[in-house]
């Protein structure tokens, strides 16, 4: 691939691994325009003011404004010729299974060696798929539900899925609407259309469907020791 003109965005919310994430980034295509991202309203917005597909998306899987794996399926829904590396300090083989389930180029371990980071970045750019060096992948996979619920979250615009992100929050449709700065009324509209995409009648069934997609962080992590 012609380094020359890459457009590269790095969405994650802690700044210092995005600067660790630019270092390599740019060891490998000085000339790349590299794009930052803290949550997926940014990531949104990035996305909307490029006007064109971007190379490569390396992902935080647990970014603000998402639910577990929510962000990646709307984004390859939305923008397939884009890979996406999702990057996680999880990298339980469950986890990492059902990333790559959900679209995912690649899988990185946020501990990975920078020399690993770099060239899974280069075997994705070069059109390799189900990538990840180092990781365990044969986990449980993704539900047929999660499945379903990513395709639908696929066809969502923009706004759709931030309300959709405001809902899995339990956020109210008038505090949806403050947040988003628009009318109530324009709110339940959203979630009209959101309801009829997921095939559910209610705000509990969505949140349910929605649960489909989450993460739990692996027992090692939330375990007390011994």
């Amino acid at each position: 691939m012609n380094p020359e003109g890459l457009r590269i965005l790095i969405a994650d919310d802690h700044p210092l691994f995005r600067s660790a994430l630019q270092q390599v980034i740019g060891q490998l295509y000085p000339s790349a325009e590299l794009h930052e991202a803290a949550n997926v309203a940014q990531l949104q917005q990035e996305v909307d003011q490029l006007h064109r597909d971007f190379d490569l998306l390396l992902l935080d899987l647990h970014m603000p404004g998402a639910l577990g794996y929510s962000a990646l399926s709307w984004f390859t829904g939305q923008h397939p010729k884009t890979p996406v590396i999702m990057i996680s300090a999880n990298s339980h083989p469950d986890t990492v299974r059902r990333a790559l389930d959900h679209g995912a180029a690649g899988f990185l371990s946020k501990s990975a060696e920078v020399t690993v980071m770099a060239d899974c970045v280069e075997q994705v750019m070069a059109g390799k798929r189900g990538l990840h060096p180092g990781l365990d992948a044969t986990g449980e996979g993704a539900t047929l539900q999660s499945l379903d619920v990513a395709d639908a979250l696929a066809s969502l615009t923009p706004q759709q899925f931030r309300v959709v992100s405001m809902l899995s929050e339990g956020l109210l449709n008038k505090q949806i609407a403050y947040e988003l700065d628009v009318k109530e009324a324009t709110i339940k509209a959203h979630m009209t259309e959101i309801f009829r995409k997921l095939g559910v009648h209610s705000r509990t069934q969505a949140v349910l469907a929605l649960g489909s997609l989450a993460v739990e962080p692996p027992q090692s992590l939330v375990a007390p020791p011994d």
